[in-house]
């Protein structure tokens, strides 16, 4: 009877323990803030799903490339990170899961996202992954230095002109570098949208080069070499952008949140100083966003609990990374209740933002982002023309975009 009862006993766990569906799961290694928010959220669902066991797997490095070599070996985790920088390659190699069935079967409330964010996720009409938080791009300035040369505040309401006259005064008034500016192709897209430029045109080649492109870039470059305004971050002593506005080096830049972490971790005193509005507008008002999604392995044998893990991660989850990590969130409910008032300027931008992500017919823009990006810095130190560039870009784009 005693052993009747063990071998019940066994048999019990055994078949318990076999009904547990283990979901593994990956990013990249966040600071030491956003890893312990990540391993609590993981440690919650553990202990709200007994039926589903998650882990959590960062991958330092290359991400892109080591998801993509684990896909080749099999190895691939059921869910993971997707940037919209390359959330097209995968979309386009059969990689990621749609979601489409799963939101309607389960009336996901997917219009709680904005929309900018999942549309940044959807192609060719089918939404392959849930956006996880996001940041976009405002107007850094420091209130102290604008009181003390008697200049106005920047404002949401300035245009490029508004925007400019304010630097100009505080450069004639003895400010000598009123703006910190990075020689980057993503930086520079606002500004194209803004002037109702294209950045692609219909059939997928630049349209950096029409006239109202043409007419954004010339504005940014005159920033640095016409106005003299603005310096990259080297030339201020800084390694990127955000250092360059906590050390004071400049008044204003543009940036996203985690520029205001980074502020309140290594320049506290500056946090008071600053002010943050939405990006200047032209024509049109334009900012970027940059977000990840939660997307599912198309190759899991795992699909509807990784659905489910999926949904807690951007319900539950992503309150507990709002009021733990202090991201922007991407479900309208949460992002009313995110009271930091130095977010709203990131919050406002996501119901116009440009998604980080460049059409072309290969899926893949790395290699024409760095060529752009090269012939940029070149431009700002005035090594070429603003012609040459303009003509090598046209004529090197459709090959530039077949490439990786």
């Amino acid at each position: 009877m005693k052993k009747l009862l063990v071998l019940l006993v066994v048999f019990v766990f055994t078949v318990s323990a076999l009904a547990v569906v283990n979901v593994r799961i990956s990013g990249w290694p966040g600071n030491p803030i956003e890893e312990g928010v990540i391993k609590s959220i993981v440690e919650k669902f553990n202990e709200t799903h007994p039926d589903i066991h998650v882990e959590w797997e960062p991958i330092p490095g290359d991400f892109r490339q080591m998801i993509i070599t684990q896909f080749s070996a099999g190895t691939a985790p059921d869910i993971f990170y997707v940037d919209t920088f390359w959330f097209e390659e995968m979309a386009r190699q059969n990689m990621l899961l749609p979601l489409d069935l799963y939101i309607k079967k389960d009336n996901f409330d997917i219009e709680d996202f904005y929309p900018s964010l999942v549309e940044a996720f959807t192609y060719r009409g089918r939404i392959y992954g849930i956006p996880k938080d996001f940041s976009t791009l405002a107007l850094y300035y420091n209130k102290e230095i604008f009181d003390e040369y008697g200049v106005e505040y920047p404002t949401s309401e300035d245009t490029w002109f508004d925007f400019l006259d304010k630097a100009l005064q505080l450069k004639r008034k003895g400010f000598e570098t009123p703006l910190v500016l990075a020689p980057d192709f993503n930086r520079l897209i606002p500004f194209v949208v803004a002037a109702n430029g294209r950045v692609v045109k219909e059939d997928l080649n630049t349209g950096l080069t029409e006239p109202n492109s043409r007419f954004a870039i010339q504005f940014y470059l005159d920033l640095v070499n016409k106005y003299g305004v603005a310096q990259e971050p080297a030339n201020l002593g800084a390694g990127w952008i955000g250092e360059a506005f906590g050390k004071e080096a400049v008044a204003m830049a543009m940036t996203g949140p985690w520029t205001l972490g980074y502020i309140r971790g290594q320049y506290p005193d500056v946090v008071e100083k600053t002010g943050i509005v939405e990006m200047p507008h032209l024509i049109n008002r334009a900012t970027m966003v940059y977000t990840v999604s939660w997307s599912i392995n198309r190759n899991t044998r795992n699909r509807d609990a990784a659905w489910e893990v999926v949904k807690f991660l951007t319900k539950e989850g992503q309150k507990m990374f709002v009021e733990g990590a202090g991201v922007l969130a991407s479900r309208k409910s949460i992002a009313a209740i995110d009271t930091d008032p130095m977010k709203k300027a990131f919050y406002d931008g996501a119901a116009y933002a440009i998604p980080w992500r460049i059409p072309t017919p290969s899926g893949i823009f790395n290699k024409a982002n760095d060529q752009i990006n090269s012939r940029l810095k070149d431009l700002f130190y005035g090594k070429t023309s603003f012609e040459q560039v303009l003509k090598e870009i046209e004529d090197n784009y459709m090959s530039w975009v077949s490439e990786e």
